[in-house]
């Protein structure tokens, strides 16, 4: 996980408790939780779009995860304190404009695909806290994938569980983790030109720990994330799949993604296969609506609309209602 060679003791400060990539068969299937007209597009296209977690309703999102790193790191004693001021004057300079590159180039393409753990326990109801927050407010749509072919591929994209912390518990995260490499510094010693590909994999582990950890209050979701980081992306696979969107919030960058990107479609899979079910909202869950949906997928991805399903869970819009006149 590393992105430039250190030593083992460093790596272990800061990787030991970097959860790995999944294996394909340990990859659950996913459910991501839009609208309607999310799901009439992406069977029109083909296409999944992924958004830049700087744009999200969360305001948390990366955010916040990369300033606490960075305040971390530049008031830690022991850092301070692990070795002569030249090395860590160095370490520091080399985190400040690794910071400082990302914050004005890199994070501009990084994406994000959110989804939830689905499993058999949920069925095709879903989860109530999702419909309410993701869902059009049960007017929406459950998409539910089978990703594992994307593991299979060689891929540049990320795949990992959401874990979730309080404040409080990120900042103990954030001082463990630097006290654990201060320390492991203090025993590594070396050139001061060795600060560079420490300082890189010192920035990697907060950029991680930020892009894969929410605020606890949000733990219903069971959230998973595929990430895609452009500098990873070292063969340029998705170079042309690089986009916009223009929506409420404005213009926005966008990374339209296509299995075939991946070079999945010789292993025998597409997005098409990889769709399992797609279940209506509750209150969008009518006979009716039912039918239509049916319909349009029969014109978009005929193999989809044998898969749509309704949800049953009784639910009461959280829209106001006006009180009747007395």
């Amino acid at each position: 996980m590393p992105p430039t060679p250190t030593t083992p003791e460093l790596d272990d400060a800061l990787w030991a408790d970097m959860q790995a990539q999944p294996r394909a068969d340990q990859l659950p299937l996913l459910a991501h939780y839009t609208s309607i007209l999310t799901l009439e597009r992406i069977a029109q296209t083909g296409e999944i779009w992924f958004s830049n977690p700087l744009y999200m309703n969360d305001v948390d999102e990366l955010r916040y995860g990369m300033n606490l790193g960075l305040h971390a790191v530049r008031s830690h004693t022991g850092l301070r304190e692990a070795c002569p001021p030249a090395h860590y004057n160095a370490l520091l300079d080399a985190f400040d404009a690794l910071f400082t590159a990302f914050d004005s180039e890199s994070a501009f393409d990084v994406y994000v695909f959110s989804c939830s753990h689905h499993d058999d326990a949920i069925g095709d109801d879903g989860l109530l806290s999702m419909w309410r927050g993701y869902g059009g407010d049960g007017n929406g749509v459950a998409i539910v994938f089978d990703l594992q072919p994307l593991l299979a591929a060689d891929s540049p994209l990320l795949v990992h569980q959401v874990q979730y912390l309080s404040y409080e518990e990120s900042e103990a995260w954030m001082e463990r983790k630097l006290q654990g490499f201060a320390d492991a510094l203090r025993h590594a010693g070396g050139p001061v030109g060795g600060m560079e590909a420490a300082a890189a994999s010192l920035f990697e582990r907060i950029k991680l720990f930020a892009l894969f950890t929410k605020h606890r209050g949000f733990h219903e979701e069971r959230e998973w994330r595929l990430v895609y980081l452009r500098e990873r992306d070292r063969q340029g696979l998705f170079t042309q799949q690089l986009h916009y969107a223009i929506g409420p919030r404005g213009i926005e960058p966008r990374l339209r993604f296509t299995p075939n990107a991946l070079g999945a479609a010789h292993l025998g899979s597409s997005l098409q296969q990889m769709v399992r079910r797609i279940i209506l909202g509750p209150v969008l869950a009518t006979p009716l609506a039912l039918r239509s949906v049916e319909r349009m997928l029969e014109i978009y991805q005929p193999a989809w609309a044998r898969r749509v399903k309704r949800s049953s869970t009784p639910y009461r819009s959280q829209r106001m209602q006006s009180w009747p006149t007395i």
